[in-house]
């Protein structure tokens, strides 16, 4: 017998050691399932996306320390531009790259013989040999 399996035979849960329930947790026509599986739908349909709730509160106002009532996203704008100017170059690659000038990382792709492979190592590695 595994130690997974207690003495009935039933799988145990390798987290608490009880064993997994078998079967559903109702039968067909109970009306606590229609009860839970409203509630789930309703609770599904309540809960919006990371996305749209991100959204929604960037397109709010909010009051700065000084008072002044301003959109979200314009406060984190200036925020983030703060700290690109006060040197942090992850505050600076985020401005970059959102307003469009991520460098392109370009990759060739060739068929090329071995040996034209080879000769190239080599001449690298004579260069670097040479302090070139």
């Amino acid at each position: 017998m595994s130690e997974n399996e207690t003495a009935t035979n039933r799988a145990v849960s390798p987290l608490n050691g009880q064993p997994i329930p078998v079967g559903h947790p109702f039968v067909a026509g109970d009306l606590r399932a229609v009860e839970a599986q409203k509630k789930a739908v309703a609770a599904r349909n309540k809960r919006k996306t990371l996305r749209e709730e991100l959204l929604a509160l960037l397109s709010g106002d909010i009051t700065d320390k000084k008072g002044r009532t301003v959109q979200a996203q314009t406060a984190m704008s200036n925020a983030i531009l703060k700290e690109a100017l006060s040197g942090n170059t992850k505050a600076f690659e985020v401005i970059r790259d959102t307003i469009g000038e991520k460098p392109v990382d370009k990759v060739m792709v060739a068929d090329v013989e071995q040996s034209v492979i080879d000769e190239v190592e080599k001449a690298v590695l004579d260069g670097q040999e040479n302090g070139c």
